[in-house]
Order: structure tokens, then sequence, then C-alpha cells
């Protein structure tokens, strides 16, 4: 089955790393189907929008001027990267560019939602809105929970090469959603592996710690992941971001993969808001991509 990818496209040289990540990452990079999307950045001219008045003169014509010039070109530019870097033919890209009246983060949400996509893509410079998104809660607490589909985060490529995928268990839905995303996306690319691995506290029985391993190799089983693309790890400590980085750092992975919510989360309320650990690997991480599942 096809994976269809929802692209987030800027103005800027930056957000041409998520197409970087895609191919260094997938040798069926040609085989993907890729929306390339463009939200025109919101303008004080449109605001009578807000108000249910429809747009002046002038909030048209800057509207129209984005579409054709900076949002046309971004556009183009990352299709030309498609074709002529990547080789592909281009005859699984679509191209669509709206203007944003409800800010960038939810036109973008709006349109992973409504597409069924199986993963909005970011370059680094969806960072700043991502980071919004996770510490205005009052704001997006509504929002937050029309997030129901898997982010990747993309950074700065680096000179060292990466690859494998590092996916953090701690036994909680989120981190089982998170595995049955990876595999699936990863099923049919043999030169990627997967690192299972789990942070225990101490004192906590191993009979948990294997459950939780237990549980996520049975869902990359049902996905046709053989045992030698899987390695397990283990370790002890008080705090799971410090080693979950450490573990990223060290072993150069192409993406660290998590669930939006630990495994601490009971209340509706707590499971309105992204993991400390989330959070930290989002702000931290340097030149690995960030996935986080709902």
């Amino acid at each position: 089955m096809q994976k269809e990818l929802l692209l987030a496209i800027g103005d800027d040289r930056a957000a041409s790393y998520n197409l970087r990540f895609l191919k260094d990452t997938f040798d069926s990079f040609c085989d993907l189907g890729l929306t390339l999307f463009y939200a025109a950045p919101r303008s004080a001219l449109w605001d009578r929008q807000e108000a249910g008045l429809p747009p002046s003169d002038a909030a048209v014509d800057q509207i129209v001027a984005h579409k054709r010039g900076k949002g046309k070109k971004a556009l183009e530019d990352a299709k030309r990267w498609i074709t002529e870097i990547a080789g592909c033919d281009g005859e699984n890209v679509r191209t669509k560019v709206v203007h944003s009246r409800l800010g960038t983060a939810r036109e973008l949400i709006c349109e992973a939602r409504e597409g069924l996509y199986d993963a909005l893509i970011l370059g680094r410079k969806g960072f700043t809105w991502f980071e919004e998104i996770f510490e205005n809660s009052v704001c997006h607490e509504l929002l937050w929970q029309d997030i129901d589909f898997p982010i990747w985060v993309c950074k700065r490529p680096s000179q060292v090469s990466h690859q494998n995928v590092l996916l953090c268990l701690d036994g909680s839905d989120p981190s089982l959603r998170m595995a049955d995303h990876a595999g699936y996306m990863l099923a049919d690319e043999p030169r990627q592996s997967f690192t299972l691995f789990h942070v225990a506290q101490k004192g906590y029985a191993d009979a948990r710690s294997a459950r939780i391993f237990d549980e996520a190799l049975a869902i990359l089983a049902e996905h046709g992941i053989p045992d030698e693309r899987i390695e397990i790890k283990m370790v002890t400590g008080n705090s799971a971001f410090k080693a979950i980085l450490k573990e990223a750092r060290a072993g150069h992975y192409a993406a660290v993969a998590v669930g939006r919510r630990g495994a601490g989360s009971q209340t509706r309320m707590e499971n309105l808001f992204p993991s400390t650990v989330s959070v930290n690997l989002l702000r931290q991480l340097q030149e690995t991509a960030l996935w986080i599942s709902k």
C-alpha cells in the first residue's frame, strides 16, 4: 500500500529538511505519495474575516499575490528537488497552497486530518509553531484533541550518516501506536532497523519490562519485521528523557519515536498534555528526527 505523507513547505531553505530526511531514510522515496502543502502566512489585513466580514480588496490582492509569488515558488522549488535531485518522475507528488485564516498550525492539522495522511512531516521551520502548541495549553486545548495522526519533526541533516529508529516504549497506548506506525512505515525498508528502548524506574519488576517489549515485538511481527532488524535495550534511571537523549546521540539514529503522552497520564485533563519527555526531545534533539504519535 502506498504511503501518503503531508509535507509542510515554507519559504526558507530549512523547509527542505523534511524532503531530505525522507530521501535519506526511504529507499522507496520515489514511490511515496507526497502532498506539498504551503500555508500563506496570516496577515492583519485578513482580520475582517474573523468578524464574519468579507476580506478587503487589499487583503484579496495580498492573498493572490502571495499564492502566485512565494507560495508558488516554494512549491516549485520543492517539486524540482524531487525530480532533479532525487531523480523521481514526480507522478506521486501533489501541491496545495492556502491562505492561512486559522494560523499555520491549524491549517496543517486540518489538512492532515481531512486528508487521512499517514503522517504530517515538518522541517525545522515547523518547530516554532509546534513548540507553541505544546507550551500554550490553554489556547490550544481543543486543537490538541484534533491531533489524531503522527507528526515527524525533521532537523538539520548531519554530515554523519544517521539511520534506524529508536522506538521508545513505556507501556502506554500512544507508544504502542507509535510502534504500529513505525512498523507500517518501514516494513519494506530493510536498510532500517528498530531499537526497542525502555527506561525502567528503579524498583520496577522485570516482568513489566518484559511485557512492554513483548507487546511491541508482537506489533512489529504483524508488519513482517524480521528479528534480525530488531534490537532490545533497557536501562534503569530516574530520567527517561536523559536516557533517551543519550542513546539517540550515541546511536546516530535517523529518528526517535515516542508517544505524545506517557504511561503516567491517567485523567482526562492529563491526557490533553504531551509528556515532558516528548517536549524536551523536541527542544534538544539536534540532528535526529522526532516522531510523535497521538
